[in-house]
């Protein structure tokens, strides 16, 4: 994945499950978007301070130029790169998945398949913290089978806090990444002795919406722990984190 300056606009779910403590009586976007959590690339040996300065511009929210996104590119090395997926034309596993999910049946389908897709990285075959079960791949633009669907963490407050669930609304470093990811492991290992008890939304206090049913507490730890692991394999190995919404 990159950063874009104008990236397409997404079909997002939108499901409203708790917001916590809001005795301001303030609604925050968590309340009504959805998040997919995408993987940046990390920095090239030797382009470390570049990388870092154009990240934290994009972090916070300052438009790039195409010429500094496509700079921003050259000094990263993208994630799928990195976990030894096969590629379609190198690996023989990477073929026979691309022959068979584009259903190709005849030496020339076959051959024009191998071509078109030539290079091509099947991250569904690789089994590993980084490819998560909780991803919306493949159904809207913008995200791959690394990134993780945040938007389930709504539906675990029997696991974590308020505060923890709005901290996956925000941008994350490498070091940044880490940390949460620990402090969602801890949170699931903590509510697994003893749950909490989940808010209701502000707007199913007040009857205008209802509250969905909450998932079955080991639902909810498996959610959170595989959320917690993709943070840390990623940020272990310096891949920012970029809260899409």
């Amino acid at each position: 994945m990159v950063i874009s300056s104008s990236e397409a606009a997404m079909q997002l779910q939108h499901r409203l499950c708790y917001s916590g403590s809001l005795s301001n009586w303030v609604l925050t976007a968590e309340d009504f978007m959805g998040l997919d959590l995408v993987v940046e690339g990390c920095a090239k040996p030797g382009h470390e301070r570049e990388w870092r300065r154009l990240l934290e511009r994009a972090f916070s929210s300052s438009q790039l130029s195409e010429a500094e996104i496509t700079h921003f590119n050259s000094i990263s090395v993208p994630g799928y790169e990195r976990i030894g997926a096969p590629r379609v034309g190198f690996d023989a596993a990477a073929d026979a998945w691309i022959i068979e999910a584009r259903k190709a049946q005849t030496t020339d389908e076959v051959a024009a398949t191998l071509k078109e897709f030539s290079g091509y990285y099947v991250l569904r075959l690789v089994k590993c913290d980084g490819v998560p079960t909780y991803c919306n791949a493949g159904l809207y633009e913008g995200i791959d089978e690394t990134s993780f669907r945040g938007a389930f963490l709504k539906s675990c407050g029997n696991v974590i806090d308020k505060q923890l669930l709005d901290e996956a609304w925000e941008h994350k470093f490498p070091e940044a990444a880490t940390k949460y990811g620990r402090a969602l492991l801890a949170a699931a290992d903590a509510a697994e002795t003893s749950s909490r008890v989940a808010h209701r939304s502000f707007l199913s206090r007040l009857g205008l919406v209802k509250s969905a049913e909450p998932l079955p507490l080991p639902e909810q730890l498996d959610i959170v722990r595989a959320a917690g692991r993709w943070f840390i394999f990623w940020g272990e190995r310096g891949h920012p984190i970029r809260a899409y919404f």
